[in-house]
């Protein structure tokens, strides 16, 4: 099977060929109404409890709702109409197209509706409120909810509607898969098991399925995938036509990724693996408007036998209980259909979200009228610290734990002056320093754990908040967190040179590693490997759990730099420490140390050391400066020069940065004359004058202590020599006639 890390918001074309095989039963063999036996579970309540802190109260009304974030459809109708959705993937709640079938009218702020999708088909859509909301006192959620409108007529309206919550600790940034799933849990699309496994929300703590077509209730795609048998959906794992939980509300608990979301109950009367499994509510959770006008009043009225107005209620631990209830717009009030006892642990805090889909059915899907507050009252100022998850894997010494500061006014005046103190954690920033009357703020901070942390197997802290109210300081009860550290055995070393630079080929350099016992057992059969360093020996080989008395060693190791390191100009080595503990090997993380390495290297710079002018039997004296520019000594330094038999240095040993003078001269010679009129360089004169210039060309070079040659690069100097050519012969003249010419055109010589 293969999983999707992010489900795509928007369903793919047609669902399934099961679900195509579906519409033509529905169609050609049910038939008729859908209204099922509402049992009697059903019980009319009172109106919702009062007694909690209000946290949120979000009307979707407007044209805007900035606290939401919109998924694939989900769009406003309170907001101008577009021309089209942003389409798959996040997007900030804007207005809304259309739209197909009867939907209420855009533009309509302050009669607008958040609509999840319309009654076209293949749509979905979500909102997502990604900021945490203190949990420690329960949860009272109220909101109205819409589905109607189907374009599928009497063949079966679908999907549904989802308000699911996540853990608060959990960045919540996509829903779950649609579908059969409605936004909360996993789906394995048809159950193919070459199609792509699309996850659940992340951090799933519960989904309440409020579902017209009724696959939410079954674990047909593996829904519950990983689930114990005592919490598989009665229905199972097979694909039912219809499907099996038609006007039915589904509770599925905590999940993540793939696993989980598993059936917790339902409001149907048989929970037996043999169905049918009838729908115990009261009422429809469809309702039955077919127009909608174009006017915002007259559109509400239209809508207003549809609205069903749900109530979720989560009681605090350590008994938490889940209780549902329903107003169906009867003339009843609320009616209780569902309580059962919470997935434990709860939450320190909550996100929620809202999602709902079509497919080859369709219904339009509205939400309005979301109250969210704690079942029992917060504090004036209330805090709630949680480490931010996911953690970064297994925590060891060094590692960053971020943390999350839940703030809530729960009073009914501004608080200024906000802070939060944590003397563990240290600094706490806010992003705001008041809070207005029932307003909740997200403060942050970061810890690095110690190995103090390490060897006491957890992080414990504690934390308040403070602020100002009419001139007051109000405090928070104290919010303690403990971060469990799993006392693995773990190890580290600190690898540095021991010898000082510069360095060359041929030298020996010293290393010396630092291991520690960085987890919460002792550590035996320690030793450093380095992929340069051999015979590396350690001073114990035995440590003592982290932060105890011998919980450290040091190790040394010699290596002998090469030529290739010379060559590659440096030398890297890496190293790992290794231990056993609790009969397990652990190696520590590579250490790497890069030396460099200096190759030899000559320059040479030649210069005229006499002064001319210059004639034929002149001796002129050069000077050779040779520099060793390398970093290595080099020796036997002398220089070559293709005019001067003999150049003796001032010094044939030469340091890295060392300079030495060699001298040398040369006689210019009438041959030297010669060449330069015949072919040599030359440049003209005054008064029918030559100027021969007479070049020499030297290199210096050295023997490094492997006995290479090195060698600098050629360097030059000239001189001039003005010359007056005698006039050329008129004729050829025999070589023996005095004043006569050769047979080259020049004067015999006598």
């Amino acid at each position: 099977m293969k999983r999707n890390k992010r489900s795509s918001p928007l369903g793919g074309p047609a669902r399934t060929s099961r679900l195509a095989a579906a519409a033509l039963t529905l169609a050609f063999g049910v038939g008729g109404s859908l209204a099922l036996d509402t049992g009697a579970l059903a019980q009319p309540q009172p109106q919702p409890r009062q007694g909690g802190s209000t946290l949120l109260d979000e009307t979707f009304m407007h044209a805007t709702a900035p606290e939401f974030t919109g998924v694939g459809s989900a769009c406003l109708t309170g907001a101008p109409q577009v021309g089209a959705l942003p389409g798959p993937g996040d997007h900030p709640l804007g207005g809304c197209t259309e739209g197909i079938g009867p939907e209420p009218p855009n533009n309509a702020d302050p009669h607008g509706y958040l609509r999840l999708t319309d009654s076209s088909n293949d749509q979905s859509g979500a909102v997502l409120y990604n900021h945490a909301l203190p949990a420690t006192k329960g949860l009272d959620v109220t909101f109205d909810q819409w589905q109607y409108g189907t374009t599928t007529g009497q063949i079966a309206p679908a999907d549904g509607i989802s308000f699911f919550l996540v853990n608060g600790d959990t960045d919540l940034t996509h829903p779950g898969a649609f579908g059969g799933s409605l936004g909360y849990a996993q789906k394995l699309p048809d159950d193919d098991p070459n199609a792509e496994f699309q996850p659940g929300v992340d951090g799933g703590y519960l989904g309440v399925g409020l579902d017209v077509l009724g696959n939410y209730f079954g674990d047909w795609e593996h829904r519950g995938n990983g689930c114990p048998p005592g919490q598989r959906s009665p229905a199972g794992t097979a694909f039912h036509v219809p499907a099996p939980g038609t006007n039915m509300v589904t509770l599925r608990g905590p999940g993540d990724g793939i696993e989980g979301y598993c059936f917790l109950t339902a409001t149907t009367s048989n929970f037996s693996t043999t169905g049918p499994w009838p729908s115990t509510l009261p009422g429809q959770l469809q309702g039955p408007t077919t127009t909608v006008s174009s006017d915002p009043v007259q559109a509400e009225q239209d809508l207003e036998p549809s609205r069903r107005r749900v109530h979720v209620v989560i009681t605090p631990a350590p008994d938490p209980q889940i209780t549902v209830s329903i107003d169906f717009n009867d003339g009843n009030g609320f009616q209780q259909v569902l309580q059962t006892a919470a997935p434990t642990p709860v939450p320190a805090t909550y996100k929620f979200g809202f999602a709902a889909s079509t497919g080859l059915f369709t219904d339009t899907h509205l939400i309005r009228n979301v109250v969210v507050a704690t079942e029992q009252p917060l504090s004036e100022l209330s805090l709630v610290k949680q480490a931010r998850q996911p953690l970064p894997g297994d925590l060891t010494v060094g590692s960053q734990v971020p943390y999350d500061f839940v703030v809530t006014n729960s009073g009914d005046t501004t608080i200024d002056d906000l802070a939060v103190d944590d003397p563990k954690v240290g600094p706490v920033s806010c992003p705001v320093t008041s809070l207005a009357p029932g307003e909740t703020v997200t403060c942050t901070a970061t810890y690095t754990v110690t190995a103090a942390d390490v060897a006491h197997g957890s992080i414990d802290n504690t934390a308040t908040a403070t602020g100002t109210s009419d001139g007051e300081t109000v405090t928070s009860p104290e919010s303690s967190e403990s971060v469990p550290i799993q006392q693995r055995p773990g190890i580290e070393v600190e690898k540095q040179v021991e010898t000082p630079g510069p360095y060359s080929v041929g030298q020996t350099v010293t290393y010396r590693y630092t291991v520690r016992n960085t987890g919460g057992v002792e550590l035996t059969d320690v030793a450093v490997h380095d992929d340069h360093v051999q015979n590396i020996t350690c001073e114990s080989t035995t440590l003592a759990p982290a932060e105890e008395t011998g919980d450290s060693t040091t190790c040394t190791g010699t290596y002998t730099i090469t030529a290739a390191d010379g060559t590659a100009g440096s030398v890297t080595n890496t190293a790992t420490a290794t231990g056993t503990g609790n009969g397990e090997t652990v190696t520590s993380p590579e250490t790497y140390q890069t030396i460099p390495v200096g190759q030899p290297h000559l320059t040479l710079h030649k210069r005229v050391v006499s002064s001319g002018p210059y004639q034929v039997g002149s001796t002129v004296q050069y000077a050779y400066t040779v520099t060793n520019t390398g970093s290595t000594q080099l020796h036997d330094v002398h220089v070559a020069d293709d005019r001067v038999a003999t150049v003796t240095c001032d010094d044939t040993t030469l340091a890295p940065g060392e300079t030495t003078t060699c001298h040398g001269s040369y006689q210019i010679t009438q041959a030297d004359i010669d060449i330069c009129l015949d072919n040599g360089t030359r440049g003209g004169g005054d008064g029918g004058t030559v100027e021969c210039r007479i070049t020499n060309i030297a290199q210096a070079g050295a023997t490094d202590p492997q006995g290479r040659e090195i060698v600098s690069e050629p360097t030059s100097a000239t001189v001039t020599v003005t010359v007056k050519p005698e006039p050329p012969c008129p004729v050829y003249g025999k070589p023996d006639d005095k004043g006569g010419c050769d047979k080259r055109g020049r004067h015999s010589k006598v």
